[in-house]
């Protein structure tokens, strides 16, 4: 009787712990945090199978070493001693109970654990009254990743049923550290190739071989202009392509290689306009191996392109100059013998000789080439005398005092000048010879009358300037910008307009050695020349002359602090069509806190500020882009600032803005960072200041 007893106990423990092992199973195979998933099993194990403090300790990943992973105490009172030395301890192999079976890899039970050698936190163990304790090694593949142990004051003897169910736990426990183990190493591993994904500084884009957007990265997102990667990627690969011949090409030279490298190709913009970019892709193997998409690296090289078209339009000029300036050369020897002549005949015949007024024609004729062709020689050649100190106010002032009558009723000439400017280096008879040319070109772009403004301003060139304008240079400069009211010209005559020989005039009319004259002289001056114009809106040149004693180069200026804006946080809309300058405008500004709504386009613009679901404060808009200007300040009804590369009178004097503009709310192309900064402060404060 007393057998089947016995019995019948066993088989009650054995079911007891069996069960203890099934719901210490059903916690482990719950999606959860290791630790957290770890502590809940060790309650159970500790209340279920009667034990006051139990502890798994995990192998430390490259070292020989293991920390604390999860505990539970029974009384947390009692055991917090112990508990924090625990947390603190680092266990190694050989150090006490622990260490024992960790080098030993078998399961040991003690019977004194305060003392020491039993357990390597003894003095701790002794006064938490822990008498008792059983380790037990939790493997995995052979390989101890971690201990199982478990404490308790109470005199108990192990049960083989009892050790059985342990090193099943310390099984289990084994095979769920193996599990996060690799589950957490593959989300490190995910975490670490999406974040060199999107902070790779070049645009990212995988697809399937059809076109179908698989993922993205930050830079691209932002290189074609996106809100999000998932506007991105709601865009078939195929209709980036201006031309999908050349997809086409790109998927067929994949299929055939695998690869393909350093492929210049143009795509388009989200806004419409052509971005070059240099493109390397890879094909994906699928799941069975076979490729089934392609990996596109992408660099924006468009800015780069059309400094590499500037700088050949420059040396096209300039190769055409030398080829005019030899030419002319040639040509004046020639000159010189049919004037020589034409003289000695002129001096030989009577003045009422019927062939004396043919000669004074052919005479006159002679010096009228002659004088095309000093304009010819001037190409190429730097000036023969070093130019000097020049009061350039003064200059100007005198040479279109010389041109009132050339220039006719119909012109209206106004000068603008800052105070006290420094002087410059340049010549006065190429001065003269400047403001002759681009004074004559606006008298003839205005036949029916009009206002020829000239401003002369100081103004500092930065390094950021230089990136975007091939021939400007670094330093201090007086900017001499001379504006019309006539019609302005198109994008193709805006290209060749300096060129030599090329004009729009009539035949008879021009020579086409103008401007291209204006534009040797101030290479010459050391110095030179851009143009602003649009058709309908009249014409701005800019000349930049080095002022006297200015270093040729300064170190790029930082934005001062005198500049930072008090108002960030706020929402600035901007608008302008030169995609460069709406990005540099957009970085400064974000970069001192704004909120950003950029756009390309009046139109754009009214777009984004409603899908942005809140109210700008000012508005930062070119004059002449499309849909933009005041008309777009009418529909917004905020704060404006406007930028334009011609100056505020030659705006006001085509009608683009009243006469009686606020010069605070207007600033001229280039600007510097800090000049941004603070105008956009002033406006904001001026607005928040009306509406108080």
């Amino acid at each position: 009787m007393g057998s089947l007893s016995q019995h019948e106990t066993d088989m009650s423990e054995l079911t007891h712990r069996l069960a203890t092992e099934y719901a210490v199973s059903r916690i482990l195979a719950e999606a959860g945090d290791p630790a957290e998933s770890l502590a809940r099993a060790l309650l159970v194990m500790g209340q279920e199978l009667d034990w006051d403090y139990c502890v798994c300790w995990r192998l430390q990943p490259g070292s020989e070493t293991m920390r604390l992973l999860a505990s539970w105490q029974r009384d947390s009172g009692r055991l917090r001693e112990l508990e924090e030395a625990v947390q603190a301890a680092t266990l190694r192999p050989g150090l006490g109970l622990a260490g024992r079976v960790w080098a030993k890899a078998q399961t040991e039970w003690v019977e004194d654990a305060g003392q020491p050698g039993n357990f390597f936190l003894a003095a701790e163990a002794h006064r938490a009254g822990i008498d008792r304790a059983v380790c037990c090694p939790i493997l995995f593949q052979t390989k101890i990743v971690g201990l199982l142990e478990l404490l308790t004051g109470r005199e108990t003897q192990p049960h083989p049923v009892s050790l059985t169910v342990l090193e099943n736990l310390a099984g289990q426990i084994g095979h769920f550290l193996n599990h996060t183990t690799m589950a957490e190493a593959l989300r490190v591993s995910e975490a670490h190739f999406r974040a060199l994904f999107d902070a790779n500084i070049a645009g990212v884009h995988c697809s399937t071989l059809d076109g179908r957007p698989l993922a993205v990265n930050a830079s691209f997102v932002k290189m074609f202009g996106f809100q999000s990667a998932a506007e991105a990627m709601a865009v078939n690969s195929t209709d980036f392509y201006l031309d999908p011949r050349e997809r086409d090409e790109l998927i067929e030279h994949l299929r055939r290689y695998g690869r393909d490298v350093n492929r210049e190709l143009r795509l388009r913009h989200r806004d419409g306009h052509t971005l070059w970019v240099l493109c390397n892709t890879v094909m994906i193997p699928g799941l069975e191996g076979q490729p089934d998409g392609n990996e596109s690296t992408l660099l924006d090289i468009t800015e780069a392109k059309d400094r590499t078209r500037r700088q050949w339009q420059v040396s096209k000029l300039e190769s055409m100059g030398r080829l005019a300036s030899g030419l002319a050369h040639d040509f004046n020897n020639f000159l010189g013998v049919i004037n020589g002549y034409a003289d000695l005949a002129l001096n030989a015949l009577e003045a009422n000789h019927p062939a004396h007024e043919a000669l004074e024609k052919l005479r006159a004729a002679g010096d009228s080439a002659a004088a095309l062709t000093r304009q010819l020689l001037a190409f190429g050649h730097r000036p023969e005398s070093e130019p000097e100190a020049l009061d350039l106010v003064a200059t100007v002032r005198t040479s279109l005092g010389m041109l009132a009558e050339t220039l006719g009723p119909g012109v209206r000439v106004r000068i603008e000048a800052a105070p006290e400017l420094a002087p410059v280096r340049a010549q006065a008879a190429g001065i003269h010879q400047i403001v002759m040319n681009l004074a004559i070109n606006a008298r003839d772009a205005m036949p029916g009358g009009g206002d020829l403004l000239v401003q002369i301003d100081p103004v500092t060139i930065d390094a950021e300037y230089t990136r975007h304008h091939v021939q400007a240079r670094q330093g201090e400069y007086l900017q001499l910008a001379v504006s019309d009211t006539g019609e302005g010209m198109d994008a193709d005559t805006r290209r060749h307009v300096f060129e030599p020989l090329f004009t729009t005039k009539p035949a008879g009319k021009g020579t086409g050695l103008g401007l291209s004259s204006v534009y040797s002289l101030m290479n010459q001056h050391r110095g030179w020349i851009e143009l602003y114009s649009e058709r309908g809106h009249g014409t701005t040149f800019k000349l930049y002359f080095p002022v006297a004693g200015a270093t040729a180069r300064l170190a790029a200026p930082t934005v001062a602090s005198a500049a930072d804006p008090a108002d960030t946080g706020a929402t600035v809309v901007l608008v302008d069509d030169e995609r460069n300058l709406l990005q540099l405008m957009r970085d400064i500004l974000e970069q001192k806190g704004y909120r950003v709504i950029a756009a390309s386009s009046g139109q754009e613009a009214l777009s984004r500020v409603r899908a942005a679901g809140r109210s700008p404060e000012l508005l930062i808009t070119d004059l002449v882009v499309p849909g933009g200007g005041p008309v777009l300040a009418a529909q917004l009804s905020v704060a404006t600032l406007y930028v334009s590369g011609f100056t505020l009178g030659a705006a006001t004097a085509q009608g683009l803005l009243p006469a009686s503009h606020d010069p605070g709310a207007f600033l001229q192309k280039p600007f510097s960072p800090s000049a941004l900064l603070e105008h956009v402060a002033v406006r904001l404060q001026q607005h928040r200041a009306a509406g108080a």
